[in-house]
């Protein structure tokens, strides 16, 4: 029930009573004049102090005695008092406690300062209703509408800022929040009923209501439709706490306007709304979540498990609606019992029909709005369900490395498996350069200690605790090993499987891990029927396929007695890789094309030789170099660079078999990166592989694929560029965001369209 002030000082007049006000009284109508509420009297009262007043007289939480007057008669009747205050101290706490987390623990920036100022103002408009004194309610008042007037703005303006990842720059993004700021007059005038008539202002606190949340979809669709993966999935959970929010007192509000619209009812449904305020706590929730720890559980099962009950529980509700009372009847007559018992049979079938209904309904959601993780639970089923046909352990591991690799989408996936007494990659996908781990080495050790995957990821979720020495480090980080899935037989470690990130960009999420556990028992189940010494022999004989060639460096350090000692250097490596291979070979005989790759490798080498580098691997079309290892070369960048630049100049000059004027010249990407490696003796099954691995090389590589991008011939980073003497040509690219690295790097590029150079002239 709102009040408006009398013009003389008189007594307050009630405005509106009825099924829609925020006061439930019983006895008054509207026009009645307030005399006293309580214990005060109202004489001279606006409708902030008769507030005021009205949440200071029901602290006791009893129906308030109210004496008015109508035609000069006074009369006595109730009003009941409003929720109290202290139900919202969990949401305002919820809302600070996240605040000040995100402020404490968050990297400072944008994001982390928008979410720290709305949630405390939010914490701080929760609590400002708090049932006291009449002055401290007329300060709660104020606090309240202060506090609205901010923290609507404010919420649409850190939900921009939090799915763009920046501050918006358009004038209208700028400033165009700032018209909700009158849902904070709307509040105080939908709590009082003043300046505006209380219907008048009720209509437009429930526009409000169903419109800020439109507003906030609509900013999530287009940050989300704009995002990379794992922002999509930060968007994911922030949009969860918001729906899980705001969708149920949304939608008891739509189902009793229609109860009372229909079927002329309106307090049904009033129990379920007392939780609709704890529901709020929701969002600082899934914020935080999404801030720290997006990866802790699976977003998506959560979201199709949350929309499906929803849908099962709104068509049930309205259907017990329009049904129960009815049909109680109906049955109550028929039985011959109460009609309420049987309205509450009828009740209790309903509800037995959610969990049911909801359980069939949760797979079309999947399917609707998750079709990646949808086809990956139907892909790892019809790939358990495959494993029974392979008929030895070279059939399982190509399988199971052939399959997971294209379900994950990952960017390589590598088997090992146990010969003698190392582990020795049987199934390569993808561009990693595998190498071996001996059965004594801290990896194994662990994986021997765990049933389960490990997760080495760090994006969204602490990683899973390994110990790993400074090898089994270098050689998981060149792998860019994601996940570890340990292979048993019996209780022997006899197998793993590394799995890289996805392509997409998207983590491993826990339904990830667990598809990826239930494969590894399935695998191991299926190489206790496959004799260890078979399993032995697959892996020699795969071993025997990935063979490299010894480099000439270190040939000739082996020649001299020198001892190849591992560790970690400061090297300057090399990646190169033939442009258009594909194209190329697609209208060659496999004759022409072994000659002009054969051509290719051997000038490749002679120069990479020539300038004081070593070739560490060929890989059809592409090629890595060392330069500084295994012997030091002072200036190791200078000549990488030199070694670069005279690969370009030497395959454009090489002559083709095909001598026709249509025949177009090869050419090649050239990316060169400066910093520490792991070099050293890798241990195969049968010999010991010379090569460097670590973050530098992972960052050649990248350098390297950047050369597309660019429309550059040659990409080196800052660390190669700084220790140039007179570096010309390069076009520096400021703070490029690089595939599989967290921070931006500074990069300089050679562009295609000018004749390459050496860069130290």
């Amino acid at each position: 029930m709102g009040v408006r002030a009398a013009p003389d000082g008189g007594y307050p007049t009630a405005l509106d009573v009825g099924r829609w006000s925020v006061f439930v009284a019983v006895g008054l109508e509207r026009g009645d004049s307030l005399v006293r509420i309580g214990s005060v009297d109202l004489r001279g009262m606006g409708p902030v102090a008769f507030y005021a007043h009205f949440l200071a007289e029901g602290r006791a939480g009893e129906p308030l005695p109210v004496v008015y007057e109508r035609a000069g008669v006074r009369r006595e009747g109730t009003i009941e008092p409003a929720p109290a205050g202290w139900s919202q101290l969990p949401v305002s706490f919820a809302f600070a406690i996240t605040a000040l987390f995100v402020s404490l623990r968050a990297p400072p920036s944008t994001v982390v300062r928008a979410i720290s100022r709305v949630f405390g103002l939010w914490a701080i408009a929760q609590v400002s209703l708090l049932t006291g004194g009449a002055a401290l309610n007329y300060l709660g008042l104020v606090t309240f509408g202060v506090s609205g007037v901010l923290v609507h703005p404010l919420g649409i303006r850190a939900l921009q800022v939090f799915s763009r990842g920046a501050a918006p720059t358009g004038g209208w993004a700028r400033f165009g929040p700032w018209l909700w700021a009158v849902m904070g007059p709307l509040g105080v005038t939908y709590l009082t009923a003043w300046p505006l008539r209380g219907p008048l202002a009720q209509v437009l606190w429930l526009l409000g209501i169903v419109a800020y949340p439109l507003t906030l979809l609509v900013l999530v669709a287009r940050g989300y439709r704009d995002a990379d993966a794992v922002q999509r999935r930060q968007i994911r959970w922030a949009a969860f706490g918001l729906y899980a929010a705001l969708a149920p007192p949304a939608t008891l509000v739509i189902l009793q306007m229609l109860d009372y619209y229909l079927f002329g009812e309106y307090q049904r449904l009033a129990p379920l709304a007392a939780a609709n305020p704890w529901l709020l706590a929701l969002i600082p929730i899934s914020v935080g979540f999404a801030i720290f720890r997006y990866n802790l559980f699976d977003i998506d099962r959560l979201w199709s498990a949350a929309a499906s009950y929803n849908v099962v529980l709104v068509v049930l509700v309205a259907l017990g609606l329009a049904v129960v009372p009815r049909f109680g009847e109906l049955g109550a007559e028929l039985l011959g019992v109460e009609p309420r018992l049987g309205q509450l049979a009828l009740s209790l079938a309903l509800a037995a029909v959610v969990v049911p209904a909801q359980q069939r309904l949760r797979p079309r959601v999947e399917r609707l709005f998750f079709r990646e993780r949808h086809a990956l639970g139907h892909g790892m089923a019809d790939l358990l369900a495959a494993l029974s046909a392979c008929g030895d352990a070279r059939m399982l591991t190509h399988r199971v490395g052939e399959r997971l690799h294209e379900l994950l989408g990952s960017e390589s996936c590598v088997v090992y498996a146990r010969g003698g007494d190392a582990f020795t990659p049987v199934f390569v996908a993808g561009r990693a350069v595998p190498p071996a781990f001996d059965a004594g080495s801290p990896l194994v050790a662990t994986l021997l200690r765990s049933r389960r995957p490990l997760a080495l990821g760090t994006e969204g979720r602490q990683p899973d605790r390994a110990e790993l020495g400074a090898f089994d480090r270098a050689a998981l980080e060149a792998l860019q090993a994601e996940v570890v899935v340990p292979l048993r037989q019996g209780e022997a470690l006899v197998a793993f499987l590394c799995v890289g990130p996805k392509r997409s960009g998207d983590v491993y999420t826990t339904t990830d891990l667990s598809h990826l556990a239930a494969l590894g028992e399935a695998v191991s189940g299926q190489l206790v029927r496959f004799d260890r010494e078979e399993t032995l022999r697959q892996a020699r004989e795969m071993q025997d396929s990935l063979r490299r060639y010894v480099p000439g460096a270190v040939a000739d350090e082996l020649a001299s007695g020198s001892e190849l000692t591992p560790g970690e250097r400061h090297v300057s490596v090399l990646f190169v890789d033939m442009r258009g291979y594909t194209t190329f070979a697609e209208s060659r005989a496999p004759a022409e094309i072994f000659s002009t790759v054969n051509r290719y490798t051997e000038r490749v080498s002679e120069i990479v030789r020539k300038h004081g580098g070593a070739v560490v691997e060929f890989n059809g079309d592409g090629m890595m170099a060392v330069f500084g290892a295994p012997r030091a070369l002072p200036a190791k960048e200078r000549a990488a660079v030199a070694a670069g630049s005279e690969i370009l100049r030497a395959v454009e000059s090489l002559p083709l078999e095909d001598r026709s004027s249509a025949a177009s010249p090869l050419s090649v990407g050239v990316g060169v990166a400066t910093g520490p490696a792991f070099v050293g003796n890798i241990r195969a099954a049968d010999r010991m592989i010379w090569s460097a691995i670590g973050n530098t090389t992972n960052l050649a590589a990248r350098l390297e694929a950047l050369t597309r991008e660019l429309g550059a011939a040659l990409v080196i980073d800052a660390a190669t560029w700084r220790a140039l003497p007179e570096p010309e040509g390069f076009r520096r690219h400021p703070a490029l965001p690089i595939r599989g690295r967290r921070e931006p790097e500074d990069v300089y590029a050679l562009p295609q369209s000018l004749s390459p150079t050496d860069a130290q002239r």
